[in-house]
């Protein structure tokens, strides 16, 4: 047993699972594969939803308190309930080519920070160059009539990244 694998946080279906590096990988090239055979409607965000809250239902159910980490064994066994990507239907789409710009979510990451990270979430988000987010929000600060409680807010209400567990 090896205990200096990587290990992940994700959210699966609204719960919380530690999750082996190498499991993860798997899971969500399974879910991508699904997802690309779903037909985009609304439905589709339905679908997937119904499909994660089955995945996390097996995998409390076979969690055990001395090992609480979703190992590759048991994305197998979730795989294995859940079915095959081409039950499904017929690929709409290559996997791994849906947009990026629909799955973003407004963070403050941990790598792009001077003060809160309020400015690196935003370039992040909008796939700017921070240092320009960093001059307009000075900018609108000092010159523009947004007042520096704004950036507080935002500090506040923007969640911040989620560390990796290794």
């Amino acid at each position: 047993m090896n205990f200096n694998k990587k290990r992940l946080k994700a959210n699966i279906g609204s719960v919380a699972f530690e999750i082996d590096a190498e499991a993860y990988e798997m899971l969500a090239e399974y879910l991508d594969d699904i997802d690309s055979r779903c037909q985009d409607s609304s439905d589709r965000m339905g679908t997937m939803h119904d499909i994660e809250m089955r995945i996390a239902h097996i995998f409390k159910e076979h969690i055990v308190p001395t090992q609480e980490v979703v190992t590759v064994w048991l994305v197998r066994k979730a795989m294995t309930a859940i079915g095959n990507p081409e039950d499904f239907g017929k690929r709409r789409r290559e996997p791994g080519s849906r947009s990026a710009k629909k799955f973003h979510r407004l963070i403050r990451p941990r790598d792009e920070r001077v003060i809160g990270g309020v400015c690196g979430g935003i370039a992040r988000y909008f796939e700017l160059d921070v240092s320009l987010v960093r001059v307009l929000t000075f900018l609108l600060i000092f010159f523009g009539g947004i007042s520096i409680w704004a950036y507080v807010i935002l500090w506040i209400v923007i969640p911040e990244e989620r560390r990796i567990m290794q």
